[in-house]
């Protein structure tokens, strides 16, 4: 497993659509092993910022998932809400 940490910056008021969108993309990417282990708003901090927590199988899920058509038509429809993004990908460390 692998994960995926997406910090997003939201345009003004653009958080209902954001979370709109999200769930049209949440079924969508779960076909390529996506699993949205949360999605968070700032309450304080960076205003309009989202983080969005993403478990995937490993990193060709990524590919995978960029490759899908309905992916890329839900995701065409984020430039309008999205002002910036930022998406690191991590390994789990053995700690217990």
């Amino acid at each position: 497993m692998v994960y995926l940490h997406y910090s997003i910056k939201l345009r003004a008021g653009k958080q209902q659509d954001f979370v709109s969108l999200l769930n049209s993309l949440t079924p969508v990417v779960a076909k390529h092993g996506w699993k949205l282990l949360g999605s968070y708003a700032t309450v304080v901090g960076r205003l309009n910022t989202v983080i969005d927590l993403w478990e995937l199988p490993n990193e060709a899920a990524i590919q995978a998932a960029l490759s899908d058509s309905e992916v890329a038509k839900i995701a065409s429809r984020f430039a309008e809400i999205i002002e910036d993004q930022t998406l690191t990908l991590l390994n789990k460390l053995p700690v217990s």
